[in-house]
């Protein structure tokens, strides 16, 4: 079967956001000023994961980003719901997921599901699985703590939808914390964002999967950073896991090292690469140009494109502010979501609906040109005179 994706999402009052409604691509690539609210666009779909993910649930979810006052949009102007919606299809069927909450009426902090719906379809025909609150809600409020899509004795009919939301993945590697090996925070649900966990990943990996996935990423090192070759997983005297890698000099047989020695670039990049051979839902990515060399972050973009089409073609949804990434001609104007703060809260537009990136990407202009000026800061002038 062909691979789910996200086709649209639409927000209300959700972090940075009052409102939203976008078509999504299978690649994305969201732009936008620093502060804008690209990370928390982002967070919506980890969210979804969260609801739905072993050791997660609304209630979780909505603890782990402190509650649902930093939830809620400052900009809502009441206490009113927070809503996500969220479209998901494949070449035969398609879901509707639709999900507002609020504060518990009797425990401030606490989420009240005061909205929820599945909606399945099948070519022109939809069919809504269940709309709450419902009777049982209505007599037992209590129920209103947990959404439908957590709960397996409620999910049946749509547990595709949920599954798909449990594999939806995000990196952010942070090179020292890869090398440091430290737990995971005491408030994290599922796979740590950061990379804390990425080599213990590694490991739990089947071997002939493993290795064939290694095999591939020293393939690009070698090209990329020729003194490198011979990646493997290795474990230590005390059972931790290590990448290791020989590093090529005048000796033949070279030296070893592992993570301790890499660079943050290369290890990024390990990353980078494990995570787009990886089978599974969306990957969200943050930054993926950060420590790489110009020249590869040229290469990116097309690198991911051929990586979806040579693997299960699953959603790519990244977010960025390199001109080098966006200077790719492959890039479509349907691909391109741009944040841009306003009074009443930032607003994300896709490309085409903004006439003049439309005009100018149809006529072969790059998204670093068509795009990146509008999300520079209006005030930036200012910075040349600004001094601390």
């Amino acid at each position: 079967m062909t691979t789910f994706r996200f086709s649209r999402i639409q927000l209300r009052n959700w972090r940075n956001f009052s409102n939203v409604d976008v078509p999504l691509a299978r690649r994305v690539f969201l732009v936008g000023p620093n502060a804008s609210g690209k990370s928390n666009f982002l967070d919506t779909f980890r969210f979804l994961r969260d609801l739905v993910i072993d050791g997660g649930g609304l209630a979780k979810a909505v603890q782990a980003r402190d509650g649902i006052s930093k939830l809620r949009s400052l900009y809502a102007r009441t206490i009113t719901d927070i809503e996500i919606r969220v479209d998901v299809a494949n070449e035969h069927v398609g879901w509707r997921y639709e999900l507002a909450f609020t504060n518990d009426p009797e425990k401030d902090q606490r989420p009240f599901v005061t909205h929820e719906r599945v909606i399945r379809r099948e070519g022109a025909t939809e069919i809504p699985l269940f709309t709450r609150p419902d009777a049982d809600d209505k007599r037992d409020p209590k129920r209103r703590g947990q959404t439908f899509i957590q709960q397996v004795t409620r999910n049946e009919q749509f547990r595709d939808l949920a599954e798909f939301f449990t594999e939806i993945s995000y990196l952010h590697l942070v090179p020292h914390l890869v090398r440091e090996g430290q737990p995971s925070l005491p408030s994290a649900i599922g796979p740590d964002p950061f990379g804390r966990d990425f080599l213990d990943n590694v490991r739990a990996t089947g071997k002939a999967t493993r290795v064939a996935r290694l095999k591939r990423i020293q393939d690009v090192l070698e090209i990329v950073a020729a003194p490198l070759s011979n990646l493997e997983l290795v474990t230590d005297g005390s059972g931790r896991p290590h990448l290791q890698v020989r590093f090529k000099h005048w000796r033949p047989r070279g030296a070893y090292q592992s993570e301790q020695q890499l660079s943050d670039g290369t290890l990024r990049l390990i990353g980078l690469l494990w995570s787009l051979q990886e089978k599974a839902g969306p990957l969200l990515l943050e930054e993926p140009e950060l420590s790489l060399h110009s020249a590869l972050v040229r290469k990116l973009a097309p690198f991911i494109h051929r990586a979806q089409r040579a693997g299960n073609g699953r959603q790519v949804i990244l977010s960025t502010h390199s001109v080098d990434l966006l200077m790719d001609p492959g890039i479509a104007a349907e691909e391109v979501l741009v944040v841009r703060p306003t009074n009443e809260g930032s607003v994300v537009e896709d490309g085409p609906a903004i006439r003049d990136v439309s005009k100018l990407m149809s006529a072969g202009v790059p998204a670093s040109e068509a795009v990146l000026p509008l999300t520079r800061a209006e005030q930036l002038s200012l910075f040349d005179s600004t001094s601390l």
